[in-house]
């Protein structure tokens, strides 16, 4: 066996394709993080379009931090932060992904008050 043929061996290395059970997408704890977030962040604010961008941008890293302490190995998330005025129209929030059913997954989680609204997703996709 020549030294090319030998560095083509199986070294007992495996590629995972998929997660395990105790490293899939853990949206119920993300679900809980975020609403405490939002609630430390956002009661007692009235709406002020000066602040909202620092109220959106605070949420989005701090949850995307939190979630990143949650270690799930191979998950990238994103972290949607849509922030408005209460105004007493309807407001309707879409949110789509491209993605795989089995291993992808999002969460979402909302805050209301008097003068504000705030909705936070966040998405996790899973690195192959």
């Amino acid at each position: 066996m020549t030294e090319k043929d030998s560095s083509l061996l199986f070294t007992g290395k495996q590629f995972q394709m998929k997660p395990s059970l105790d490293n899939s997408f853990k949206t119920s704890e993300i679900k809980d993080i975020v609403q405490n977030i939002l609630s430390q962040t956002l009661t007692g604010k009235q709406y002020e379009p000066k602040l909202a961008e620092e109220w959106t941008r605070t949420i989005s890293n701090t949850v995307g931090v939190k979630v990143k302490e949650l270690s799930m190995d191979r998950y990238k998330h994103v972290v949607q932060v849509v922030l408005g005025q209460q105004t007493g129209a309807g407001a309707k929030y879409i949110a789509r992904c491209r993605w795989d059913s089995e291993t992808d997954n999002q969460t979402s989680a909302t805050f209301n008050s008097q003068s504000l609204f705030c909705i936070v997703t966040v998405f996790g996709i899973y690195l192959y």
